[in-house]
């Protein structure tokens, strides 16, 4: 396997480091006494103070402050470092999409109480105060063991966010933002994989300028298209992954079987002009609060949010707690899918009540077969793609793995690119180690 598992982190401990070097002094340039007066100033000066300590993510920095009169806020800072298109852009998405959502769903989420784009410059000048919520967040391990009733109620909230999302539409492929009253796609996607792949070095924006208007497209085939090439960029041009021939030419034909896999098998080229649909691009467990009924009062961190060809619409795949590239393995996949088709039975039944027709029940019994979701789920998570082809695509391709050594090599012999590619990529580790050596050996060195 190239990728060690599916990750959501950097691949480049290098840029990790830096990134979180910058990270920490921009935490420390934020005053908790700034923090409070710039609360204050948007209640008419009103007394506050923190109830609860300050709480890091990856991409945000939250404090918590009460009124005298008992009233919760939370601000919201992006931590810029972490963000490579900046605070601005990723506010102007997740403010529009947060409004949107308020204003043509009942998903709970909280209510924007201010917010402002600013320039970076300063932390304080890109925040949004929100409404706090009293909730927990979902705890994967417990899923497993939940009661029958609370695990009802559960997938019901899950159904009704669900089924609401799916009737958002647009007319292109993107991440939203706002212009008065007018909601639409104006910037290019952006993903939790892409950031790492852009602050990583990998540059998958100058890719993604080359395909509709500006990285905005309305065209199906031409988004799998897109990803699939970026795949291939961060293969051909990162640094920190492939240290051995051997795993090179593993992981550069695994890649190609997951390449033809979706074209030949998976992409509904019929579906090229649309839907295309929202989706909150970071639908984990951590992001839904729930009361102790198990019922979910808010979803939280839009951030991520973008429209996305139908078939990218996918359900929660931590349904029995197990990373996705545990679930590439058939038989992990079909254990899923129990818990989903528990959840797909709810979903049918709310959208009959609400709407009358099942139109995400239907397509979601159709796109889970033949892996279905774990395709789209790699597709915008290219770490996964290399352990999708090894444990499904292989086993239902060829049966087993007995010759898959045979099938590399073949592979391989037939363009001489192929070896010259791996070759230069292992080159490329063996300076990469270096320079981890020499960081190791400057941080322990005595001064």
């Amino acid at each position: 396997m190239s990728f060690g598992s599916g990750l959501r982190g950097y691949t480049d401990k290098l840029v990790q480091t830096q990134v979180h070097d910058e990270r920490n002094s921009f935490l420390k340039s934020v005053s908790k006494e700034d923090v409070l007066r710039l609360v204050s100033s948007r209640r008419q000066g009103r007394n506050c103070d923190y109830f609860r300590d300050p709480k890091r993510g990856s991409y945000n920095v939250c404090y918590f402050v009460r009124f005298d009169d008992g009233e919760r806020w939370v601000l919201r800072i992006p931590i810029t470092p972490c963000l490579a298109s900046g605070a601005r852009r990723k506010l102007e998405r997740e403010v529009a999409t947060m409004q949107l959502v308020a204003a043509k769903t009942t998903i709970p989420l909280p209510r924007i109480i201010a917010y402002e784009f600013g320039d970076d410059s300063d932390p304080l000048t890109s925040f949004v105060i929100l409404e706090y919520i009293v909730g927990e967040p979902i705890l994967a391990h417990q899923l497993s063991s939940l009661p029958p009733d609370q695990r009802t109620r559960l997938y019901t909230s899950l159904a009704d966010v669900y089924i609401q999302l799916r009737r958002l539409t647009f007319p292109a492929i993107g991440c939203l933002t706002r212009q008065g009253d007018d909601f639409a796609v104006r910037q290019n996607p952006t993903t939790i994989d892409l950031n790492r792949q852009e602050l990583e070095g990998l540059r998958p924006s100058a890719i993604q300028a080359r395909y509709g208007t500006n990285g905005i497209l309305g065209s199906a085939n031409e988004y799998a298209a897109m990803l699939l090439q970026l795949a291939g960029n961060a293969f051909e041009n990162s640094r920190s992954i492939i240290s051995s021939q051997e795993q090179g030419e593993d992981a550069l034909y695994h890649q190609h079987l997951f390449r033809r896999f979706v074209l030949e098998e998976w992409l509904d080229r019929d579906a090229d002009t649309g839907p295309f649909v929202l989706i909150h691009g970071d639908f984990q467990p951590f992001n839904c609060l729930v009361n102790e009924k198990m019922e979910i009062v808010s979803v939280l961190d839009w951030e991520w949010s973008h429209v996305v060809p139908c078939q990218y619409f996918l359900p929660p795949l931590w349904l029995t707690n197990l990373d996705t590239t545990v679930l590439a393995w058939a038989f992990a996949y079909d254990q899923y899918l129990e818990s989903f088709d528990e959840l797909l039975a709810i979903v049918r039944s709310r959208e009959q009540a609400r709407y009358g027709n099942e139109l995400l029940s239907m397509e979601w019994a159709k796109a889970k077969e033949n892996g279905g979701f774990l395709v789209a789920n790699a597709l915008e998570n290219c770490t996964d793609m290399d352990w999708f082809a090894n444990q499904y695509v292989g086993w239902k391709w060829y049966e087993g793995k007995e010759d898959v050594e045979e099938r590399i090599s073949t592979f391989i012999r037939e363009d001489p690119a192929r070896r010259r590619i791996v070759h230069e990529r292992i080159l490329a580790y063996q300076r990469y180690q270096a320079l981890l050596e020499r960081e190791h050996r400057d941080k322990v060195a005595p001064r």
